[in-house]
């Protein structure tokens, strides 16, 4: 059973136990179900419930989808999304529903701005996690950050895969983290460094590594798996010890962590001598993409790695033949 404060706020009727299932089995597949996101499912739930249904008809997902005063755009889509998921959740527990028009289906434009972290701010931030004071909030962060950064540092993972990881799956003697049922349903083996295998060995000497299916970053509140909203809670200080800050006087994202990796990750492969075709599916391999798409949204060069990019690709322009007016 969840617990989260907002799920409280849903309206009892017929699709909350559903929408509870939905987030359960998000949450183990690693997924992040962020606090926006039970906020759109609180909302969708009470809107549904004014139908006084059993099941979902092409009529109420027209009349909840339709444009109205006070809905944005963005939001709408957003909504649109989350019913959509919700239908095909529910047909897949065989429950009779309508779905969304494709037609229904734009993508949504995030404001997300990824801030890439320069090397120098990375060794900040590594020094910031293992300076990080006693607190009476918990007993296991000091031992538990440092290490868990340098994962999302060394790896790229998403911050919700690493907070999912069981002792099982890290492979000490192999240096391998394996990733079950991460996002979009992808699971891989990620090999690591021997830095980090250090680490995460010196970290295991301090946990009991013999029950497999235990958190491997435990809560000291909860004895389970550490959660966003904890990360939400201790990445911010982190980034103010460390003296990081955007322009606007905030602090990056976590998942900027990630999006630092995969462009830092082929400035190295083309620096390397290989050309971007072969690095691009390497690194989506790696990361958990499930195309190369999603890879490219990662990209993001830095003025150095836009000149070596366009250096290694100029040979490209010889065999494009140049448009004439003849």
């Amino acid at each position: 059973m969840i617990n989260d404060k907002e799920f409280l706020k849903f309206e009892d009727g017929f699709f909350k136990p559903y929408f509870e299932k939905l987030i359960e089995f998000k949450r183990g597949k690693g997924e992040k179900v962020a606090h926006s996101t039970l906020i759109r499912m609180r909302k969708l739930n009470n809107s549904l419930n004014n139908y006084q249904s059993d099941r979902i008809t092409e009529q109420m997902v027209l009349e909840v989808l339709a444009p109205r005063d006070g809905l944005s755009e963005v939001e709408r889509q957003y909504m649109t999304s989350t019913l959509r998921q919700f239908c095909s959740f529910l047909l897949l527990l065989g429950v009779e529903t309508a779905v969304v028009p494709t037609e229904y289906m734009r993508a949504a434009r995030s404001e997300f701005r990824p801030y890439i972290f320069s090397y120098e701010e990375l060794q900040r931030l590594v020094a910031a996690t293992d300076s990080l004071p006693p607190t009476r909030r918990s007993k296991t962060h000091q031992k538990i950050y440092p290490v868990l950064v340098r994962i999302l540092i060394g790896t790229g993972m998403r911050i919700g895969e690493v907070l999912a990881l069981t002792r099982g799956d890290v492979d000490l003697i192999n240096g391998v983290i394996k990733v079950i049922n991460g996002k979009n349903g992808v699971s891989r083996y990620i090999p690591v460094s021997d830095s980090l295998k250090k680490i995460l060995c010196d970290y295991s000497d301090t946990i009991d590594m013999s029950d497999e299916d235990k958190p491997f970053f435990t809560s000291s509140y909860t004895g389970g798996h550490l959660t966003y909203d904890a990360m939400k809670y201790m990445f911010p200080k982190i980034f103010k010890a460390a003296d990081i800050y955007l322009a606007d006087g905030k602090t990056p994202n976590i998942h900027s962590i990630r999006h630092t990796f995969c462009t830092r990750s082929l400035e190295k492969m083309l620096n390397s001598g290989m050309n971007i075709y072969s690095a691009i599916p390497i690194l989506a391999a790696y990361v958990g993409h499930v195309n190369y798409l999603d890879t490219e949204k990662y990209i993001h060069f830095t003025e150095q790695g836009h000149e070596d990019f366009i250096k290694q690709e100029s040979a490209l322009g010889s065999i494009i033949p140049e448009v004439t007016n003849e």
